[in-house]
């Protein structure tokens, strides 16, 4: 059975990030968060919070609920790929 692999959120938000040209340091200030939070998100070793969700909506980046169902397909994805027995 193929499964489906969806990208992290913080791939989505590195994309976005690249076709404003803003830095981590700069997309950090627009969200309300610090350097590191953001940088944890976009390395995949964080998932998008309700906060951050919000955050992301109000700078024009669709919007929260969006960013919730796209991390939660994300560790849905992940969870099966673990309990799936290799062949």
């Amino acid at each position: 059975m193929r499964m489906f692999d969806p990208a992290h959120p913080g791939k989505i938000i590195r994309d976005c990030m690249e076709a404003e040209e803003w830095t981590v340091t700069a997309c950090a200030l627009r969200l309300g968060v610090t350097r590191n939070t953001l940088s944890r998100l976009l390395n995949g070793r964080a998932g998008v919070s309700p906060a951050m969700a919000l955050a992301l909506e109000r700078i024009g980046w669709s919007n929260a609920d969006h960013w919730l169902r796209m991390q939660a397909s994300y560790d849905l994805a992940q969870e099966r790929r673990k309990q799936t027995p290799a062949a």
